[in-house]
């Protein structure tokens, strides 16, 4: 499987108009050494939030947080230097193949990142970039970022989940596929009689 095809087949299922774009970039990179300023004080936002709940906590390890502090303070610095380049994207579809294996859930992926956009709409303000239009158009730019990334991270973790299953069982996709489309009625079924009218 090829890290690349599969970041931009993904990229390309993204709406244009809602994926980061080169003007996003662009406006980041106007206000990069404001916001690489921030980097201390997100890395510990980040960690304390994560650190104060249980579920999440247990999956860094122990004595590991320093060393997810350096991979965050890594993903910063380049995000913020950029390029936004074919590597940059490719790096976020990893995330998603290293969060199953140590089993950060989508939901504890997207959590954190409503977590960085909060904080961040709170520093990014009229006053930090000089008007409230610039600040509005910063934080729909992170949000376009914010977005594309987890798109990219959630649909990678599938498709490497996927990946795996096939590799475990020895099964041919297209044998997958077909049964993953008959078995998915049977759910449909049961789903839709669990849930009754809505």
């Amino acid at each position: 499987m090829d890290i690349f095809e599969i970041t931009q087949k993904i990229i390309g299922d993204i709406p244009e108009g809602q994926r980061f774009s080169s003007a996003d970039a662009e406006l980041l990179m106007r206000f990069k050494s404001q916001l690489l300023a921030m980097e201390d004080e997100l890395v510990q936002g980040f960690y304390d939030t994560i650190q104060a709940n249980p579920q999440m906590a247990c999956l860094i390890g122990h004595g590991a947080r320093a060393e997810r502090e350096t991979t965050l303070r890594r993903w910063w610095q380049r995000t913020l230097n950029g390029p936004f380049d074919d590597k940059y994207w490719a790096w976020q579809s990893l995330v998603g193949v290293v969060h199953i294996k140590v089993g950060v859930k989508n939901p504890m992926m997207m959590g954190m990142w409503t977590w960085v956009l909060d904080w961040m709409r709170s520093k990014v303000t009229p006053e930090f970039v000089g008007s409230a239009s610039l600040a509005r158009d910063i934080m729909s730019s992170v949000e376009r970022l914010s977005l594309t990334s987890q798109a990219i991270t959630a649909e990678s973790y599938l498709v490497y989940y996927l990946e795996t299953v096939i590799r475990i069982t020895g099964f041919k996709p297209a044998l997958l596929e077909r049964m993953f489309k008959s078995e998915i009625d049977v759910l449909l079924g049961e789903v839709r009689g669990q849930l009754g009218q809505i």
